[in-house]
């Protein structure tokens, strides 16, 4: 495992990826990563045209549910 340091940019936090990971991973300037929260946790992955499909269809239904999923949450 490496550790890595969180940058300010803006008002946003950034994590730059070791080279290792970026080539384990054959990933390239401006692919997506699906990030994702599992307990204590912060998960990337590829993001594939599934993901993509499935995020899509997600958004769409997603403020019909947004209260429970924050109780979900909680």
């Amino acid at each position: 495992m490496q550790v890595v340091k969180l940058r300010k940019v803006g008002n946003s936090v950034t994590v730059t990826l070791p080279a290792s990971v970026v080539e384990a991973l054959h990933l390239h300037e401006n692919d997506e990563i699906a990030v994702e929260v599992a307990g204590d946790r912060i998960v990337l992955a590829k993001a594939s045209q599934d993901f993509q499909d499935a995020w899509d269809v997600y958004q769409k239904i997603e403020p019909r549910y947004r209260n429970a999923n924050r109780k979900l949450g909680e």
